[in-house]
């Protein structure tokens, strides 16, 4: 029995650390995920409420969805959201996303780093309003 404690406690020793070494591409792969899953909710939502919405990525890892009151008025539709612990845009400054009651939007890229140089491109196509993510380095 105390063997097998043993070999566990020496395996564990050697697993534990190379499970924290993966751990920020996990969370750049989850931050991609969430920035596509607000992008295609928004795009749902502009196109059933008959409203203008977009997300407004504000600097280092915060963002806030907002929906168009009036002629050019956007108001704040709930607290602002982080992306995961570790991980930034890679843009200088990143773009609003904007998309329109037609399921249309402005073409622009978002990009998202981990602290591994490793980075993701959240492209969104204007014409169709297609979210895409593809892998790059930071």
């Amino acid at each position: 029995m105390i063997v097998a404690l043993a070999l566990s406690a020496i395996l564990a020793g050697i697993a534990i650390p190379n499970l924290m070494a993966l751990a920020p591409t996990y969370r750049l792969n989850a931050a991609a995920r969430q920035i596509q899953s607000e992008l295609h909710r928004i795009k749902s939502q502009a196109v059933a409420q008959n409203i203008d919405y977009r997300v407004v990525f504000l600097a280092p890892s915060l963002y806030k969805i907002e929906k168009k009151t009036n002629a050019h008025i956007y108001q704040p539709t709930g607290e602002d959201k982080a992306l995961p612990e570790g991980i930034v845009y890679g843009n200088t400054s990143a773009p609003d996303i904007s998309f329109t009651p037609r399921g249309t939007s402005n073409s622009d890229t978002i990009k998202l780093c981990n602290s591994r140089q490793e980075g993701k491109n959240v492209i969104v196509f204007g014409g169709t309003g297609r979210i895409r993510v593809v892998n790059v380095p930071c």
